[in-house]
């Protein structure tokens, strides 16, 4: 018989080894989705000499993505920093971003920093749907994410990601199937830290304690697919544009200290790190400890809010911009330690 049940609803994915060839899942994303798929319609009043003016019926090329939100976990979030990031990154010394071997005693990291001038995502085909009525779409890439915490909220405990996913086309499918489970473990959002430290020191030297309340970044790639003359349903395969990346965030803090307030008025730049340590990785020694770091070497106050209220408490919402930083070669970096030698 066949079903329609919401809780039979999933998400499996494989990544392609060329952008638009669809390939076989090897797992299940456990994020929750919306599938969208726009087409449009020609609207053309036919003059036939009455008032039924719809007469002809035209489409055109269709558009096909994807919305997530996601637990992040620490064995999770590098799956998605392939498709958000740089595809291909393999697992290197976990104590020293981009450099080394990753083993089981030390653990694994896995470092992503977006390329200056070239396309190096990853794709990927997702399976979408419940087991009655699966859709097939290839070439799914992240255009944009963003990741926050709030340690205050009970329905969100962990950090949670929002992905905005363009895909290139849709058909009819099924499931892969015999898809194994896999162990993961949460970045709850408390115990989050954030350093902030003056530009040109020292990256992760001072923590803010006392006043961190929570926080967000947002990473955009400004991706586009192509389309020609003889593409008649879908845009071309493996035909990717990309435009500039930007990066953004907020931090809530308690509004104690003109410190924030001061920077904003005087446009002076500050570096920030975000880091959150898991547990224990299995068989390391140390022991090592499961992370998430994310560098933002030279940001900017954009705004502040400080008419915050917090429990009777003032707060105040700073949003800044990530720029481009000469000596990481990039506006940000993301590295994640975990005990995966490999990411499925």
């Amino acid at each position: 018989m066949a079903t329609n049940e919401l809780i039979l609803r999933k998400v499996q994915a494989g990544l392609e080894t060329t952008p638009g060839t669809g390939v076989s899942a090897t797992r299940v994303v456990y994020a929750q989705t919306q599938l969208s798929y726009n087409q449009p319609v020609q609207e053309f009043v036919d003059q036939s000499g009455t008032r039924f003016a719809d007469r002809r019926f035209a489409q055109g090329r269709a558009t096909v993505g994807l919305s997530a939100t996601d637990m992040v976990t620490f064995e999770d979030l590098p799956w998605w920093m392939q498709l958000g990031i740089k595809g291909g990154v393999a697992a290197t010394n976990p104590t020293t971003p981009g450099t080394g071997s990753g083993s089981a005693t030390v653990g694994y990291g896995y470092y992503f920093k977006p390329s200056a001038s070239v396309f190096d995502l990853k794709t990927a085909t997702l399976e979408v749907g419940e087991p009655g009525n699966v859709y097939k779409t290839t070439q799914a890439a992240v255009n944009s994410f963003t990741l926050r915490f709030d340690p205050d909220s009970n329905s969100e405990p962990a950090w949670m990601m929002d992905a905005e996913i363009i895909s290139r086309d849709l058909t009819s499918s099924s499931y892969t199937g015999s898809l194994s489970d896999r162990t993961t473990y949460p970045a709850t959002a408390a115990g989050t830290k954030v350093y902030m430290d003056a530009v040109g020191g020292t990256i992760g030297t001072t923590q803010v304690t006392g006043r961190l309340i929570s926080g967000s970044i947002t990473y955009a790639n400004g991706l586009h697919y192509k389309a020609f003359s003889e593409d008649a349903l879908y845009a071309a395969a493996n035909k990717i544009g990309f435009d500039r990346v930007k990066i953004t965030g907020q931090l809530v803090l308690e509004f104690d200290t003109d410190a924030e307030f001061a920077k904003f008025r005087s446009g002076t730049g500050t570096m920030i790190r975000l880091e959150r340590e898991g547990p224990d990785i299995a068989g390391t020694t140390g022991p090592v400890k499961r992370k998430i770091t994310i560098d933002m070497p030279l940001c900017y106050y954009t705004d502040i809010d400080v008419n915050g209220n917090r429990d009777g408490n003032m707060t105040c919402t700073v949003s800044f911009t990530g720029y481009y930083d000469a000596t990481l070669g990039a506006p940000f970096a993301v590295h994640i330690v975990n005990g995966l030698a490999t990411l499925p």
